[in-house]
């Protein structure tokens, strides 16, 4: 699940969950959750910046809503959480980001509809 924030200029940061993390890592969710916050002090040391936390709400098949936490990270966010893992989770990571990367950069150059003029 890739997650853009809420910038509409073309400087839009694209950002990648803990989610997808956990499921091209085959780890856990909350092994991720754990490795990213154990990591997160040392992150803040450097930059001064948290991770950001988000909560999402589904439904189960039960019908009762349940929330779940999930952080959404940059690139190099990303990259510096994948540290921790195998090498080949890591080598899952990169590839992503870069499929991630490709994908924006046809979305960019697709040709953007003009808006009809009103007359």
């Amino acid at each position: 699940m890739m997650v853009k924030n809420n910038r509409s200029n073309q400087n839009e940061a694209q950002h990648m969950t803990s989610l997808e993390i956990a499921q091209l890592s085959g780890k856990n969710h909350k092994d991720v959750l754990k490795a990213i916050r154990n990591m997160e002090p040392s992150w803040m040391t450097i930059t001064g910046r948290k991770f950001a936390l988000c909560e999402r709400t589904y439904l189960m098949a039960n019908g009762v809503e349940k929330k779940q936490p999930y952080y959404s990270l940059t690139k190099t966010e990303t990259l510096f959480i994948a540290t921790k893992f195998n090498d080949e989770a890591r080598a899952r990571l990169v590839l992503r980001w870069e499929q991630l990367e490709k994908e924006r950069l046809m979305e960019m150059q697709r040709p953007k509809q003009r808006p009809k003029e009103i007359r």
